[in-house]
């Protein structure tokens, strides 16, 4: 199989499992430390187990190239794993590490208040932003084609919203507040972290191609900065009063550290899923480090997009949600502005029966000339 079809493959698999797991640890009811129960709302911690996942790249990348360094040639340049440079600078993952913190948080927040389905699909507002931030970090210009994608996506995303602020009165159960304000809060705040993560996205392209990194170093020190980071706001936020939909905890603040223990405590199956959340975050972020550097963001961006089929596989069989028509042509509206913008699929073919015409067409004419005459002089014939 070719590396490039088995880091996509990788990248869509762990990409579905993290938002399945997220999703299902925040419709549990756990008792607090007031012996309330409550939704397991914690966004600041799984934040934090998503860079803790991360930073477990460092030994992963330290195994490896302890193993390949015994070898007999000694080198590891031909593995996309460890290949590339060792000589960077480590604080250029400071600002995407800020930047991915108040994302991630924003998103876990919305994934709470809103559904898998459209956590996924509107996810996909990332490709236009990535355009724009593209002509302005990395000197790329957008022509017709890209602008119409941009119109066709953003249609797609406003047939979205506009559906789940309808549907929540009969489409509520793996939603914790059925009035249209908090799911219309839940998008907005997706649409905010995805602006935020695609000029992460940009900047991390750009560093990972000038300095040629290592993905999975850049991986383990953009997660040291986020536990360090996430640290901070998880202490600010514990002491922070909140108003709902954010207050759901024994203390109404945004993250209660406290009711962390007592929900997870004696709790085996929600431990399990939290491990399964670091593990799969960590193989997330860095195969997706790797397709930005070896193709680029908005390629990373389109495989990304490829997970909401499996989701909505899992969540139509799971019965969390209810097949809605009118969801899925805001889908087939954003996938078709998704293509459109890659030039992927219909422009590939295109190209391909154009050459395979003009080759036919050729050899045609080659068969009805008959043989090449000779330029030699008659003497030498």
């Amino acid at each position: 199989m070719d590396y490039r079809v088995f880091l996509t493959l990788l990248f869509v698999l762990s990409g579905t499992i993290n938002v399945l797991l997220a999703k299902w640890t925040s419709i549990q009811l756990l008792e607090g430390s007031d012996k309330q129960q409550y939704h397991f709302q914690h966004p600041v911690v799984l934040t934090l187990l998503m860079f803790l996942g991360e930073y477990l790249c460092f030994a992963v990348y330290k195994i490896v190239h302890m193993l390949i360094a015994r070898r007999p040639l000694g080198g590891d340049s031909d593995l996309i794993l460890t290949g590339g440079s060792n000589e960077f600078h480590p604080l250029s993952m400071l600002l995407p590490s800020f930047l991915r913190t108040i994302s991630s948080i924003l998103l876990f927040t919305g994934l709470y208040l809103t559904y898998a389905t459209s956590f996924q699909m509107i996810r996909g507002v990332a490709l236009i932003f990535v355009g724009l931030f593209s002509t302005m970090y990395l000197n790329q210009t957008l022509t017709t084609r890209h602008w119409l994608a941009i119109v066709t996506m953003t249609c797609g995303i406003v047939d979205i919203l506009t559906l789940d602020v309808q549907r929540v009165e009969y489409d509520n159960q793996t939603i914790p507040y059925t009035d249209t304000n908090a799911i219309l809060t839940g998008d907005l705040l997706i649409i905010i972290a995805e602006v935020l993560h695609a000029f992460q996205y940009v900047y991390e392209e750009k560093h990972l191609k000038a300095s040629d990194m290592v993905p999975i170093q850049a991986a383990g020190w953009q997660g040291l900065f986020g536990i360090i980071i996430t640290i901070l706001a998880a202490i600010c936020l514990n002491f922070v009063p909140s108003v709902a939909p954010f207050n759901e905890s024994s203390h109404g603040v945004f993250d209660d550290i406290s009711d962390l223990i007592p929900q997870i405590r004696g709790n085996t199956l929600l431990i399990l899923a939290l491990v399964s959340f670091t593990c799969s975050s960590a193989i997330y972020n860095c195969v997706g480090m790797s397709i930005a550097k070896f193709s680029s963001s908005a390629n990373r961006l389109l495989a990304d997009g490829i997970r909401v089929y499996l989701i909505w596989a899992f969540v139509i069989f799971a019965e969390w949600e209810i097949m809605n028509l009118i969801t899925l042509m805001g889908l087939l509206i954003l996938q078709m502005g998704i293509i459109m913008y890659r030039q992927a699929i219909f422009l590939e073919w295109y190209r391909a029966f154009l050459a395979r015409w003009q080759r036919s067409r050729y050899s045609d004419l080659n068969a009805e000339t008959g043989p090449t005459p000779s330029t030699q002089p008659a003497d030498v014939i």
